[in-house]
């Protein structure tokens, strides 16, 4: 499942890749060790980041911290955005100060006024090596990867000044990998079967956890109960079939797990914003 489409991808020895989209159909929850900045180009957006939702507008930035469990919401209108991914290895000798550490104020809002040094807000100075950096890319004038590093470099050394954070103990690290790594099996085996019946207790067992502690442990690591994200995820697949599949409406339904028709137009139409119908009759 990807529906992003990848229109950059630098290959140097710089770990970095710049994602342009203007599709948003919606990911579901996943993680990575690469620390993510998204910027909006134009439209709206929602992200969840951890059990906290991100409502984005043109101009807004936000970052992903590594290892953090984060969602796209999809939106019918769509919504144009770049999205960086940076590897330990543009930070150097600095990735300690930046990885191992979550993000005290993720989300910078177009106009906002944290100011630094020079007098120009943290928002302004991102923003302009974000679009900098992609008009290079996208021109790939000669020298263009040697300023594109540049700006990489540029965003980097900002973060490490002046983006506020704060560090995760050994302890709260240790036993969040841990947590990512039982719950990432979990996400796995929603992603491959859920055309089939997937319970509770089943999703349970295979993160080796008792009904209960799981049930609390899922809601607190994604933001949403069990259920709720078992729908999303089926929602988020039909929509994915409902634009570039020729079959019925009530095939997709089934196809994407739901058993009943009528679930199924209540549950998409809570999560995408619109009905099947809607959405095919577009096409």
């Amino acid at each position: 499942m990807n529906p992003w489409h990848e229109k950059i991808a630098l290959k140097t020895n710089h770990p970095l890749k710049i994602i342009v989209s203007s599709l948003e159909e919606g990911f579901p929850t996943h993680w990575h060790q690469e620390i993510e900045i998204i910027y909006v180009l134009d439209g709206h957006m929602q992200i969840g980041i951890n059990d906290v939702l991100y409502s984005l507008s043109t101009g807004d930035l936000l970052f992903v911290g590594s290892c953090e469990l984060h969602h796209y919401l999809p939106n019918p209108l769509g919504c144009r955005k770049i999205i960086l991914q940076l590897g330990k290895p543009i930070f150097d000798a600095y990735s300690d100060l930046v990885f191992g550490h979550r993000f005290v104020m993720p989300h910078l809002i177009a106009g906002s006024e944290i100011s630094i040094d020079s007098g120009e807000s943290l928002h302004g100075i991102i923003e302009r090596h974000i679009v900098a950096l992609y008009q290079e890319w996208e021109t790939r004038e000669a020298g263009h990867e040697l300023v594109t590093k540049a700006r990489i470099n540029d965003i980097a050394a900002f973060m490490i000044r002046h983006l506020p954070m704060e560090a995760y103990s050994l302890q709260e690290r240790t036993k969040r990998l841990e947590q990512l790594e039982r719950l990432d099996n979990v996400l796995k085996y929603i992603e491959s079967d859920y055309g089939s019946e997937i319970t509770l207790q089943s999703a349970a067992e295979v993160a080796g956890f008792s009904v209960t502690y799981f049930s609390r442990f899922f809601k607190e690591a994604t933001g949403s109960t069990f259920v709720e994200y078992v729908n999303s995820f089926r929602a988020n697949i039909a929509m994915l079939l409902l634009t570039n599949n020729e079959e019925s409406v009530t095939e997709i339904a089934y196809r994407s797990g739901f058993n009943s028709i009528e679930t199924f137009n209540r549950v998409f139409k809570k999560v995408n914003g619109c009905t099947p119908t809607a959405i095919r009759s577009k096409k």
